[in-house]
């Protein structure tokens, strides 16, 4: 049986998408590389905006009416509740709530079905359960009467459970791996949690989901409250990656420098043998210290590249989106990473048209994309989202045409900055690791400052190796360069 995933949008997807993929491997299952070849198509999805959503069913219609699907990540978590049945006073508290929150603690759970029958059973079966849950999905029986190809919904919390769930299905599978209630203790040991399959870098999450509540952002909606890992536990993962060739590691959380051992993290990891470069996405402002700038400063392998997701640069906005930062720490943050003794790029999120966003709110924004001379900034549409506080309590409020103007000159601003940025690395010697093979003598990857370079040579480059390149071209968000 062979299956393909599809994975969207975020970092974390790609790593839940490779423990996806070790369980199935550890039951004989087979990676295809496309949907063309695959039996079962899974999509790893995610729900951060509406967009995200609507891609997965434009991309149902792409698969054939024979081939098994399966659904994953945040999307069918947050539609997770199906009042009618929650409402019943004799179910499992775990039920009644988003999205099945918690761990099953046994390590021989029975996987129920959740027929018809079976709800109305539950209140004689044991809590030690998984629940596979079509019949509280309201997501899962909308979309089946329009695909009854789709077999599948699990949460990504029961992916250690899939054995069974197969089993129920009934897959016949071969299982060797002791079955376990937390997920992030899988090790993708067939491929690495990278993006792309770019087989040299790989991804570890520290912590999973959020306590923060931002108005607009539906993560604790869809995958519950915030869990840190053990450092022990990061340090094995990211040993057991490098030992199997990785050379670039990036840590993930939803805000992972919340974890209260980063730093920790950090210094324990740049101690291991092998790596060469180490990242981390995607902290919050008021959770950095000093001692983690000292680290980047310091330490080489730490890439010299910060993304920091400020959202907005109006205190009103901010106050309404509950980012809990003001204008004024925003424009210290930047002064204190200017003023390291090393050139460190800048990234972040902006989020446009965030509801009673005013003119004077948008200008202040565009004054500190100005101040902050930002490499990349990757700009959100607001897009409401069900049970967030912002869906409730915002009305959507911008026109169009409003919008529009906003979104232009933003972008304008960006080009501009870019192109002055890029500019200034004209004849500058930056690290590449290489992890793509273009057309001909082309490659490309990112610089250690996360700059996207196309590398022109005749040599034949081992993908994932790292190298000298001199920057010879500039283009708007992209650089040339010659192999040295």
């Amino acid at each position: 049986m062979k299956f393909h995933i599809i994975t969207l949008w975020c970092q974390m997807n790609y790593s839940d998408s490779a423990r996806i993929t070790s369980v199935l491997k550890n039951c004989w299952f087979e990676v295809a590389e496309t949907v063309e070849d695959s039996d079962i198509v899974i999509f790893d999805t995610c729900s951060v905006r509406q967009k995200s959503e609507d891609k997965v069913t434009w991309k149902l219609k792409e698969i054939p009416i024979w081939k098994k699907v399966w659904i994953t990540g945040c999307m069918i978590q947050h539609t997770m509740r199906n009042q009618k049945i929650t409402e019943k006073k004799w179910l499992p508290e775990q039920l009644k709530v988003w999205n099945f929150a918690g761990n099953v603690m046994s390590k021989e759970p029975k996987v129920l079905w959740l027929t018809s029958e079976e709800i109305n059973n539950l209140k004689n079966e044991h809590q030690e359960v998984v629940w596979i849950n079509h019949a509280f999905n309201p997501l899962f029986h909308t979309l089946s009467k329009k695909w009854p190809n789709i077999e599948l919904f699990f949460r990504i919390d029961d992916t250690w459970f899939l054995p069974l769930m197969l089993k129920r299905l009934w897959y016949k599978i071969s299982y060797d791996k002791e079955l376990t209630n937390e997920y992030s203790t899988i090790i993708p040991e067939w491929i690495n949690s990278s993006m792309n399959l770019h087989w040299k870098s790989a991804y570890v999450p520290i912590s999973s989901w959020c306590n923060q509540f931002c108005a607009y952002c539906i993560v604790p909606f869809a995958r519950w409250l915030e869990k840190w890992f053990p450092v022990e536990q990061i340090v094995n993962e990211a040993k057991i990656h490098l030992e199997h060739g990785v050379k670039e590691i990036t840590l993930l959380g939803q805000i992972v420098n919340k974890h209260p051992d980063f730093v920790t993290i950090l210094k324990e990891l740049l101690k291991l043998d092998g790596l060469e470069w180490l990242r981390y996405t995607s902290p919050y402002p008021t959770y950095y210290s000093d001692e983690l700038l000292e680290l980047h400063e310091k330490e080489q392998r730490l890439c010299p590249h910060i993304h920091i997701p400020f959202q907005s640069w109006s205190d009103a906005v901010l106050k309404k989106m509950f980012r809990w930062y003001s204008e004024e720490q925003c424009y210290e943050f930047i002064d204190k990473i200017r003023g390291l003794k090393r050139d460190i790029s800048i990234t972040t999120d902006i989020i446009l048209w965030f509801p009673w966003e005013t003119d004077e709110d948008f200008e202040k924004t565009l004054k500190l994309v100005e101040y902050g001379r930002f490499d990349m900034i990757y700009m959100g549409i607001y897009s409401n989202r069900p049970w967030t506080f912002a869906d409730k309590k915002y009305p959507d409020d911008i026109p169009y045409k409003v919008k529009h103007e906003r979104w232009k000159r933003l972008n304008d601003l960006l080009y501009h900055i870019s192109e002055e940025n890029n500019k200034n690395e004209v004849w500058n010697i930056r690290k590449v690791m290489i992890n793509e093979k273009w057309k001909g003598e082309e490659y490309y990857w990112v610089t250690e400052n996360m700059k996207q370079v196309i590398i022109h040579t005749e040599k034949d480059i081992e993908l994932g190796s790292l190298v000298d390149v001199k920057i010879t071209k500039w283009v708007v968000f992209k650089l040339d360069g010659d192999l040295i």
